[in-house]
């Protein structure tokens, strides 16, 4: 059998992204157990590409979501082979993908149109969703585009159940339609000694005691990520009589969120360790550092930080609301006191209490024997051959 070309579409496997990562992920592990099946590329944004990555890369740029050198693209990496094309964004940036009427692109509609017409790669799809919308279904547009993919793949049993609540039970069947989650490297996120790690931070010159509560934020400097919610939660721990050190891992201080203007607001100036950008390796001595980290997305598809943090050992409070609360244990987990919608797509999200956020903080323990708190069944060791079993059905 020949290998099929499979073309995954999304972030750059070698940007720091989560999309990133779980191209890169996924990408490795299908070139090193599905060769025989799969020759996979990927067709990036927002990333350099990587000689230290096995597989063909495509780094390509975006005007308003649209991939103008898809085309071109597909056309080196599958030549006139019919293939895949696995595609892991939201479904919101997907429209002109599934429906190339509506492509704006003069060229890109006809390639999609051409290649509608004979065939020339099926849709795969990875969905993200990190919240529902009215009814606990779909937000608006987003069932036409799922429904024109021959197949769907969840990151979470609640994700899908939003997904079922909106499709119908033929198209759920005819996609599929399942779910899976993501993994995590426990051969880099496991756990370190809290005061070993602790030392590697004081020789940067940064100040930090054995007796400091280091708390950890790693989130992106966006609306759904609460940094207000982690910073006001922080104040109240300091207020309690606590030596508050708050980690934060973001790639902008200013864009929604201003992250200086936060530490002064709530009296917390001079208490913040920041990073941008640290390899995997120093992430976990991170990790390993801190007392607890705080899960501030209002509704994850997942949440990398969250089980990166569990996997080194470290508690990591987190809201009860989307694809992340089905991995986390109950003693970690915040329920939330009101819930609201919010921006074009009508997104319902979770509003919290900070006192309750403090409350579980202060009961959240590790392991007394030091192991980690990750689930089982997320570590890629035990996961991958769930996911290989998804691919190799798909082609049978």
């Amino acid at each position: 059998m020949t290998p099929i070309p499979l073309l995954i579409l999304s972030d750059s496997p070698s940007s720091r992204s989560g999309l990133g990562r779980i191209t890169r992920d996924l990408a490795a592990r299908l070139h090193t157990h599905c060769s025989d099946v799969f020759r996979v590329g990927t067709c990036g944004v927002a990333g350099t590409g990587s000689r230290s990555l096995p597989f063909q890369q495509y780094e390509t740029y975006q005007t308003e979501w649209l991939l103008p050198d898809l085309p071109k693209i597909w056309a080196d990496f599958a030549g006139d082979e019919k293939g895949i094309i696995f595609t892991i964004w939201d479904a919101s940036r997907l429209a002109w993908f599934t429906y190339p009427e509506i492509c704006p692109d003069t060229n890109l509609r006809a390639w999609l149109e051409r290649a509608r017409q004979v065939d020339a790669f099926r849709k795969w799809m990875y969905l993200p969703l990190d919240a529902c919308g009215v009814g606990g279904k779909l937000p608006f547009g987003f069932r036409e585009v799922i429904e024109n993919y021959d197949r769907v793949i969840c990151y979470s049993a609640w994700a899908e159940s939003i997904v079922r609540a909106t499709l119908d039970a033929k198209d759920c069947d005819r996609l599929q339609l399942c779910s899976l989650p993501h993994g995590i490297d426990t051969s880099v996120f496991y756990p370190r000694d809290k005061k070993e790690s602790r030392d590697k931070i004081r020789k940067g010159n940064i100040r930090i005691s054995d007796d400091t509560f280091l708390v950890g934020m790693v989130a992106t400097n966006q609306p759904r990520k609460d940094f207000a919610l982690g910073f006001e939660t922080c104040s109240l721990l300091q207020q309690s009589g606590l030596d508050v050190r708050i980690w934060i891992h973001t790639d902008k201080l200013r864009r929604y969120w201003d992250i200086n203007a936060l530490a002064h607001d709530f009296g917390l100036q001079g208490k913040g360790i920041i990073t941008t950008e640290l390899p995997d390796d120093s992430m976990a001595v991170m990790y390993s550092a801190c007392d607890v980290t705080l899960g501030i997305g209002n509704g994850e598809g997942f949440g990398f930080p969250i089980f990166e943090s569990l996997a080194c050992g470290v508690p990591c409070v987190h809201g009860e609301y989307g694809g992340a609360d089905e991995w986390l244990p109950s003693d970690f987990k915040v329920a939330s006191v009101y819930r609201r919608f919010e921006g074009q797509f009508n997104c319902k999200r979770p509003v919290y209490c900070a006192y309750h956020w403090v409350s579980k903080v202060q009961r959240a323990k590790p392991q007394s024997d030091g192991s980690p708190l990750l689930d089982f069944d997320l570590d890629w060791n035990n996961l991958w051959p769930r996911w290989e079993a998804w691919f190799r059905k798909g082609v049978q």
